[in-house]
């Protein structure tokens, strides 16, 4: 069934906050607030992943690379390469994401 999905209806937590929008068998669109200074450890997942920041601002480390970016705009963090993120203010991100195990 079809709804309409309010973007920032997800609450600050104390460190950050997760809410799944979107699940099927080959994808996942989840919403992840994160407080000020929070941040995801480098990692490497096996496909691509699309950020989307929605508010706030946050840097992006992929590879070597470090990126800022700030409410409205996205990043493809490629498959198989680390990757980051710090919380430079409160932030509220899309995270877009094919299917598969940590």
């Amino acid at each position: 069934m079809s709804e309409i999905i309010n973007l920032y209806n997800i609450e600050y937590g104390e460190k950050y906050n997760k809410k799944l929008v979107f699940d099927n068998q080959n994808s996942s669109l989840t919403l992840i607030s994160f407080k000020s200074g929070t941040e995801r450890a480098l990692h490497v997942d096996e496909q691509d992943e699309v950020a989307q920041i929605i508010e706030g601002k946050a840097e992006v480390t992929i590879g070597k690379d470090k990126f800022v970016l700030k409410a409205n705009e996205m990043i493809v963090m490629p498959a198989k390469t680390p990757h980051g993120l710090k919380a430079i203010e409160d932030t509220k991100m899309l995270l877009l994401r094919p299917k598969h195990v940590h």
